[in-house]
């Protein structure tokens, strides 16, 4: 009967009822607290507590500031801009996270990875907005270079002619292929804060819809890979700074490859004094970091800054021994003692890098996320994630403004701000103002720094990238398909640029998820006798499960990748179980025997037959299968429940189901699935579809099956004769005066397969059932 009224509420009050909820959401109240939300530094700065943090805040801030200068200007050289850049760099972000940050201990600032890619895309732009020109310079000789003191050459006018091209000068007039800046005169820098500004505005959007998940797509050993893969090219993007080889530049996907034969090419042009310096710096690093570190670390609450060490060092004797004049050995520069001023973005650049800070910004909220999640661990306190993206986004856009580079967050330098002592925000404020002070009235002091210096830096710095190669040695006995994604991870990393590496990484991780989609495991269930609830059971126990009931478990989504798979498992169970439940009993005796093997093989043969026997009879097993391994069923994997549930009834195999998801109950009521199966099959508990199966098993059997049974075990004259005896006398043929006695044999062999079904049935052994025949025998002969 229709129902006269609707169960829905009317339209008008639905309608009012949003209304209210927009008009309280856009109060002025709740704007206001969610603006400040924005701001959590509103939450904890009045309740900070001066006197027990600000003196640990402030040796964590002036220890970080230590580390910062060195790691600030290798960064600006990997990044292709001015060393005073990665000097704002370490500031500006850092300062700006303290208002916009919900971690304690992270500090952000720039990353080899995320400088290389950076770099990647500056020169992509910087030959994008160039053009070629031929222009005309003149060079000045002096009289000592044109004059030949070996061989005593007197200058005259005709040697002038011949070398110079003119008679009356030592002007030579060379002309050269020069390249411009791009319609208006751009920086490096410039495209740097332009990649960014955007790269915080795509981060902004990602907490804006909530998109952190896609961190997930980054597992451990996809940015393992290509974490190792990013210190390779960072390492052959500095080893000619370290050799004083003057490389060309080189971009694009496989550019390593060339790289690597430009340095080939020009190994006859290494610089003597520049690879001295930086191979001493480097050991002086290993010996330090190594050996030494450890020791001082027992001794001194504060950790020793061995690179500011070398770096002071590297000053001094570049200084007192004139070693850029002298030995050409290349140094910094100039270094500005200056307040930048802001400045905006050149916005006109965004459409040259628009796919690099795609993957620049991505990279960065995954490498902040993880190194948040480990903070999370070490330091037992809750980080909202969501909020990190904010922050993220925020310092990103409102960095741009002045002279810095993509920045995230670095594992080492939290590290070395908690260890003395920093336990809240402040201590990356105390950081800046340090920082600050250096560029100020200190910078003039840098210039003097060697730049093979920074490079050994920098490749030491790779180690602990390099030692994530211990990780495959784990994954290789038992994760294999993560062994396999590490190594893809590192391979598209090394052979392709970093952002198409990493973004093809991800592709081959979920590429091997929809893969094992497809090939999902399943089971069988059976009844633990101490817990009275069902657990999984091995293929090769079936034999100890009693009953003919099955019960089937697919722990996977059952969608259009993996449904051809479910319809296989499914009739691949059934093949399993009823050719288990078919092989008949071995006694001991036998197995003792001498002949044990012909009867192994007589009751294999045996078995097969009465299988496919089975297979023509109506009496086959029950299936029950346990939906609550689906996580989400899809259109087609609703369709496949539905024919497998036919194409089981229509071969005799009763089906059963055990929904207990109230989401796929409401599938299964939303869509025509009742009126394909009946609803009496589908139960909330395993326990009850099984009992439900046993009854339809007892009510099958009829009292005449039952009455045959008894009457083939008590009779006289049973003979139980073994199938491989069945099978030799079927092939003989009874013929003439024999019919009789065959029509009697006959009979008999029917009652003796009929006696041996049963005894298979109840578990009686046939020499269990040889010995019961005989005594009954015996009874019955006496009375």
């Amino acid at each position: 009967m229709p129902k006269l009224f609707s169960d829905r509420p009317p339209l008008n009050a639905v309608l009012q009822e949003k209304a209210q909820k927009i008009r309280y959401s856009c109060s002025p109240s709740k704007c206001l607290h969610s603006l400040l939300s924005f701001l959590p530094i509103i939450t904890w700065l009045p309740k900070y507590d001066w006197s027990h943090s600000f003196f640990g805040d402030l040796s964590g801030g002036l220890t970080m500031a230590v580390f910062s200068v060195p790691q600030g200007i290798a960064l600006a050289s990997i990044t292709g801009v001015p060393p005073v850049y990665g000097l704002y760099t370490a500031i500006f972000p850092s300062f700006l996270y303290i208002f916009f940050g919900t971690s304690k201990h992270n500090a952000l600032g720039g990353f080899a990875v995320l400088s290389l890619m950076t770099h990647g895309a500056i020169e992509k732009v910087m030959l994008r907005t160039a053009t070629s020109y031929n222009a005309t310079a003149y060079v000045n000789h002096t009289l000592d270079e044109l004059f030949d003191r070996d061989n005593d050459t007197i200058i005259t006018n005709t040697t002038l002619m011949q070398i110079l091209g003119n008679e009356t000068s030592f002007l030579e007039e060379v002309t050269m292929e020069m390249w411009t800046e791009g319609v208006t005169p751009v920086k490096q820098i410039h495209v740097a804060t332009t990649i960014i500004f955007l790269a915080g505005i795509i981060q902004v959007l990602m907490g804006v819809f909530r998109l952190q998940y896609l961190t997930s797509l980054f597992s451990e050993q996809v940015m393992s890979g290509f974490v190792v893969g990013g210190g390779v090219h960072v390492f052959f993007a500095q080893i000619g700074n370290m050799l004083g080889i003057e490389l060309p530049r080189r971009n694009g996907p496989g550019y390593l490859y060339y790289r690597i034969w430009d340095l080939i090419e020009n190994l006859d042009n290494v610089h003597i004094p520049t690879v001295s310096i930086s191979m001493s710096s480097f050991l002086f690093l290993v010996i330090s970091k190594e050996y030494l570190a450890p020791w001082f670390s027992s001794a001194f609450n504060y950790p020793v800054p061995f690179e500011l060490l070398l770096v002071v060092v590297g000053i001094t004797a570049t200084d007192y021994a004139e070693l850029s004049r002298r030995h050409d050995v290349k140094v910094v520069g100039n270094i500005p003692t200056e307040f930048p001023p802001p400045s905006l973005p050149r916005f006109d650049l965004i459409r040259h890098i628009g796919l690099n800070a795609v993957a620049i910004a991505i990279t960065a909220v995954a490498i902040h996320i993880t190194v948040a999640k480990v903070v999370e661990k070490r330091y037992k306190y809750k980080i909202n994630h969501g909020q990190e993206l904010y922050a993220l986004g925020f310092v990103g856009v409102l960095s741009s403004f002045f002279p810095v580079f993509p920045v995230t967050s670095g594992f080492a330098r939290s590290v070395v701000g908690a260890a003395v002592g920093g336990s809240t925000q402040l201590t990356c404020l105390f950081s800046s103002l340090a920082l600050l002070s250096v560029i100020l009235y200190i910078g003039t002091a840098l210039k003097y720094l060697p730049q093979c210096i920074l490079s050994a830096m920098i490749i030491f710095a790779q180690k602990g990238m390099f030692e994530k190669f211990g990780e495959l040695k784990s994954l290789w006995p038992v994760f294999k398909i993560d062994f396999a994604i590490w190594l893809m991870s590192f391979f598209l990393t090394v052979c392709y640029d970093m952002g198409e590496g990493l973004l093809m990484a991800i592709g081959f991780a979920v590429l091997t998820t929809i893969i094992r989609t497809q090939r999902p495991k399943w089971h069988f269930l059976s009844r633990d006798n101490e817990t009275e609830s069902f657990k999984e059971t091995k293929k090769r126990d079936l034999e100890r499960i009693q009953g003919n009931v099955c019960i089937f478990r697919m722990d996977a989504p059952l969608i259009f990748t993996s449904s051809d798979r479910f319809t296989m498992s499914v009739w691949q169970c059934v093949k399993k179980w009823e050719r288990c439940k078919s092989e008949s009993f071995v006694t001991i005796e036998q197995m003792n025997s001498d002949k044990s093997a012909d009867i192994f093989d007589s009751k294999l043969k045996a078995a097969r037959r009465r299988w496919k026997r089975d297979q023509k009879s109506e009496s086959r097993c029950k299936l029950v299968i346990d939906c609550d391994g689906f996580p989400y069923v899809d259109y087609l994997g609703l369709s496949t429940l539905k024919s497998v549930y036919v194409d089981l009834q229509a071969a005799g195999v009763q089906c059963y189901f055990v929904v207990q998801k109230s989401e796929l109950k409401r599938l299964f009521r939303a869509t025509d699935f009742y009126d394909v199966v009946d609803e009496a099959r589908v139960f909330n508990k395993v326990a009850d579809a099984v009992k439900a199966a046993e009854q339809n098993i007892s009510s099958l059997k009829s009292a005449k099956e039952v009455l045959t049974a008894l009457a083939s075990i008590a009779t006289t004259d049973t003979i139980l004769i073994d199938e491989e005896d069945i099978e030799n006398e079927e092939s003989s043929e009874i013929v003439g005066d024999e019919g009789r006695e065959g029509e009697e044999e006959a009979r008999r062999r029917a009652v003796s397969e009929h006696s041996e079904e049963i005894m298979s049935e109840t578990s009686v052994s046939i020499g269990e059932a040889r010995s019961t025949a005989s005594s009954r025998n015996s009874i019955n002969s006496e009375q």
